[in-house]
């Protein structure tokens, strides 16, 4: 459910799409006597080096799934083992199937891509200064984060439609133009639920659990809290409800949050590593009867670039689709799809390896639990990875940093940028004016093509510049929680 913006290039995984089949993970020709040993340790490494109580990890290669291990415990303390059948949240990649949910729709002609939402939805109480942006937004839109709705965690426990149409938009709205660029959002994903409510007649839990759940076969998964409870198997464990602050082990599961309005989204989908291997297979091969082959391959299709350094990274619908992936710095070119999830209690990772029919999903009761280096080994296991290669960054310009001077506005901030030699600088008038001013670094990082990091109250924030036009001049400053748009525009 949430992604963590100042971490997103140090940590776990930056990937993209397209790629070169001489690059792909081929089979390992030497196979070790337990080719999984190096795994299992990985595993265990990361059970005691991660705030968790349990990590559960499926791998599926050629058809089958050839590894599936659970270690831990359902309740910290408890002495009650996990096991592969145990169910974990999945945070954000619940979106997913999301998407497939909204394209069975299209399917039906119920909807199109280029619906407008408020004509979908036409009860959303938007204010009336932002009339002309939501009235702009489409399907397409929300499905890959382009909508310039603001993020927001969606932790209401009120109806999804109570929510999406009455509160969110008093509350929030648009933070730029929709269909400008690609700036992950949750609530484009629970609009969708919304819509799906609105043309099917059922609740968004219901509808995903007969629609696509089952009918990929999934039949343990679930949309809620009544899912698991009614199952039984499940497990608790370190729940950060501010992620900035030390969080606690639960050992009951009221003790989580209840979110609906936040459930397309992925608030508390729960499932097994084991059941998500099943939606790999379907984006792998197919299912006519879940969803129309054209339509399933505009999943896996990149629509949008998140424009983060040059890197090759795109989101295709509710996924994203990459020509590769980081780890330690280094960028492994292997074209894959993925998803991560985080809730406040669970962290989840999803890839798919479509060029040698492998796939990987780890599941942690912990929140913001590094699975890095598992997916690494993971993957090891069943593959021999191509070296790694330096990160495929656009490098560094300053000729052209004039075209990003200017000044640009939030709803609370300036942001006065100018050249300086070979140097960027940002003012922030208002954190300057301050009683006790919030400290910050004059002086943007490069880090590749138009994006930089800035260092504002110690903490680090990439920022992207965006044009309107092709090698025009700036117009947007993009971060996941803030957009800045250049006076005059």
């Amino acid at each position: 459910m949430y992604k963590l913006i100042g971490t997103i290039f140090l940590t776990a995984i930056l990937t993209a799409c397209g790629g070169s089949n001489s690059n792909e993970p081929s089979p390992n020709p030497n196979p070790s006597p337990d080719q999984f040993a190096q795994l299992r340790s990985t595993i265990e490494q990361g059970l005691s080096n991660n705030n968790t109580a349990a990590i559960s990890i499926a791998i599926y290669k050629g058809g089958d799934v050839v590894f599936a291990e659970a270690i831990g415990e359902k309740v910290k303390g408890s002495g009650e083992p996990v096991t592969t059948d145990t169910l974990f949240q999945l945070g954000s990649t619940t979106k997913m199937f999301t998407a497939v949910s909204t394209l069975q729709l299209i399917e039906l002609g119920s909807i199109a891509l280029d619906d407008k939402l408020v004509s979908v939805l036409p009860q959303i109480q938007y204010t009336s200064n932002q009339t002309l942006d939501w009235q702009g937004i489409e399907i397409q839109h929300l499905l890959t984060h382009q909508s310039g709705l603001r993020d927001s965690g969606l932790q209401s426990n009120e109806e999804l439609q109570t929510y999406m149409k009455a509160v969110y938009p008093q509350q929030s709205g648009l933070m730029n133009p929709p269909g400008q660029f690609h700036n992950y959002s949750n609530p484009n994903w629970s609009y969708l639920g919304a819509i799906i409510e609105e043309l099917s007649g059922l609740g968004f839990d219901e509808y995903i659990k007969m629609n696509v759940f089952d009918d990929l076969g999934m039949t343990r998964s679930a949309v809620g809290r009544s899912g698991a409870e009614v199952d039984g198997n499940y497990a608790l464990g370190y729940q950060a409800l501010d992620p900035s602050e030390d969080g606690t082990f639960v050992t009951d599961i009221n003790q989580i949050p209840e979110t609906i309005a936040g459930h397309p989204a992925g608030t508390e989908t729960w499932s097994t590593p084991t059941e998500q291997l099943k939606m790999a297979e379907f984006l792998l091969n197919g299912n006519e009867s879940i969803l129309d082959s054209s339509l399933r391959e505009q999943l896996t299709t990149a629509h949008v670039s998140e424009d983060l350094g040059g890197l090759p990274m795109n989101y295709g619908y509710g996924i994203y689709v990459d020509e590769g992936f980081q780890n330690d710095g280094a960028w492994y070119p292997v074209r894959n799809w993925n998803h991560g999830g985080n809730t406040l209690s669970y962290t989840s990772v999803f890839y798919v390896f479509p060029d040698s029919d492998i796939a990987i999903s780890i599941m942690s009761s912990g929140a913001f639990n590094d699975l890095a280096p598992t997916l690494l080994a993971a993957l090891d296991a069943v593959s021999t990875l191509p070296a790694p290669e330096a990160l495929p960054l656009i490098p560094n310009d300053p000729t052209k940093y004039v075209k990003h001077e200017g000044i640009y506005t939030t709803e609370n901030f300036t942001f006065i940028i100018e050249a300086e030699g070979n140097n960027l600088t940002i003012a922030i008038p208002e954190l300057d004016s301050m009683p006790e001013p919030i400290p910050y670094e004059r002086e943007l990082q490069h880090f590749g093509d138009d994006t930089f990091f800035a260092e504002i109250g110690g903490e680090v924030s990439y920022l992207t510049f965006i044009p309107i036009e092709t090698d025009g001049e700036s117009v947007y400053i993009r971060n996941r929680e803030l957009v800045a748009i250049k006076d005059g525009y």
